[in-house]
C-alpha cells in the first residue's frame, strides 16, 4: 500500500513472515504514512520472530511519536503468543477478531 498523504487513517496488511527480511519494509512504509491512525492488520502473517516483533515496537513508538495511534489488528494465536512472551502485548494496542473495539483505533483501555 502506497503512503496515503494527509490522511486520518491508513490500514498496512502484511503477509507472510514477520521477520529479520520483512521488519525493515515494514519500517519503510510505516516511516512514509502520515495517518494519525495506523492500523497493521496481521490476519496473514503466519510466522514472526524477535526481529519482526521488534518492528512492530518500532512502528509504534513511530507512530506515537508523530502523536497517533497504531493498532495491531488479527494476530494468528502464534503471533499473539509471542508478542505476549515478549510481554510487547503491554505496550502494543491488540485487537483480535469479536474485540468490540476492533474496528477503530483509540487509545488503550477504550
Amino acid at each position: 500500500m502506497p503512503p496515503a498523504a494527509g490522511t486520518d487513517r491508513a490500514e498496512i496488511s502484511v503477509y507472510g513472515d514477520l521477520d529479520s527480511v520483512i521488519g525493515p519494509e515494514l519500517r519503510r512504509v510505516v516511516a512514509g504514512h502520515t495517518a494519525a491512525h495506523l492500523v497493521l492488520d496481521l490476519a496473514h502473517v503466519g510466522f514472526l520472530d524477535c526481529a519482526g516483533a521488534r518492528a512492530l515496537l518500532w512502528a509504534d513508538g513511530h507512530v506515537c511519536g508523530r502523536g497517533g495511534v497504531m493498532v495491531i489488528r488479527n494476530p494468528s494465536d502464534l503471533v499473539l503468543r509471542l508478542l505476549r512472551l515478549l510481554r510487547f502485548d503491554r505496550h502494543l494496542l491488540i485487537r483480535q477478531p469479536g474485540d468490540t473495539a476492533g474496528a477503530s483505533p483509540g487509545p488503550p483501555g477504550d
